[in-house]
Order: structure tokens, then C-alpha cells, then sequence
């Protein structure tokens, strides 16, 4: 969830500065292999992480009517909640315990993203986003390109390759 202000600057761009938050929430079920003394079995567990993000895109306006419309921004992303996931084993008929310990988090990165899109007639429009969030250690990078349907009230309708079906205002 994120909550954002386009601040109107010449030619029809805007500088938008947000914060938001995120949280992702993984299960992972008990899982054991069958026969033998060497059956290993992994324990469920559950496992939470929070994230505070605040950033400025600049971008064309959405009340623009140019067709070109490329977005830059940039910003900030702490870890508010948990670390890493670990994963905790052990073999059938043996005291012994095993613990794989998941990759940790950064408390910090930076975060940058990037964008283009091409409005068509009747309200269609074809986009392309590059984001990045980035420290040592610590990387995810991800493209997304897709359609977006305008629709009268507003409202964009997603259309891509992780989303199919995604409601967003047009002012997000």
C-alpha cells in the first residue's frame, strides 16, 4: 500500500513523492521423505517481512496528452520486520536436528526505477518497467511489460506478465 502526490511542474511532467508499506507472508508446509533411517522431514513454518519504502518518480502527467510518456524514479526501502527464512530438519529415528539458514536481508537499500509508455487511441496504452532495489548483498531486479485498458472512470485495468488482473488509479 502506498500513498503518493503528483506536485504539477512544467511542460506537463510532475514530481511525485510516496511511502508506502509492504508485507510479504510465506508458508511453507511439512514436508518428509519416506523409508529408512535417513527420511528427512522439514518443518513447517511460517514467516513474515515488513517493509517501509518512500521515493520521487518524475513522470509525465496523466492529464498530458502526449502518447510518449517516460517515468524515472528513485527512493529508499527499509526492512521493518522480519530477517530470513530458515528451514529446520530432521531424520526419522535420530535426535539429530538440521538448520539451513536462509539468505538474510539488508536493513536498507536503495531502490530505482524505470519506464516507458505509449498511449494508443481508445483509451490502450503499452508500457515497459525496469525496477531495481539494491545493496551488498542484497539484489532483485525485475521487468514488467504489458497493456494497460483506460476506462472512463479513470482506472486502469493491467494487463501483464505478473499481473492479470490489477485495478490501479490513474493518479498511482
Amino acid at each position: 500500500m502506498s500513498v503518493g502526490y503528483a506536485l504539477a511542474m512544467a511542460d506537463d511532467w510532475t514530481l511525485t513523492p510516496k511511502v508506502g508499506v509492504t508485507y510479504l507472508r510465506t508458508i511453507r508446509d511439512r514436508v518428509g521423505e519416506a523409508g529408512g533411517p535417513f527420511a528427512l522431514t522439514v518443518a513447517r513454518d511460517r514467516h513474515v517481512t515488513g517493509f517501509a519504502d518512500a521515493g520521487v518518480t518524475f513522470a509525465r502527467s496523466e492529464a498530458s496528452d502526449a502518447a510518449f510518456r517516460p517515468y524515472v524514479g528513485f527512493g529508499a526501502r527499509t526492512r521493518i520486520e522480519g530477517k530470513r527464512a530458515d528451514a529446520v530438519a530432521g531424520y526419522a529415528g535420530a535426535p539429530l536436528t538440521l538448520t539451513a539458514l536462509g539468505a538474510p536481508r539488508a536493513k536498507v537499500t536503495g531502490t530505482a526505477s524505470d519506464g516507458v509508455a505509449y498511449r494508443l487511441p481508445g483509451g490502450v496504452e503499452l508500457f515497459s518497467t525496469v525496477e531495481a532495489q539494491t545493496r551488498q548483498d542484497d539484489h532483485r531486479e525485475s521487468i514488467a511489460t504489458g497493456v494497460r485498458l483506460r476506462f472512463k472512470n479513470r482506472r486502469w485495468l493491467h494487463v501483464d506478465n505478473s499481473t492479470c488482473s490489477h485495478l490501479h488509479a490513474a493518479a498511482c
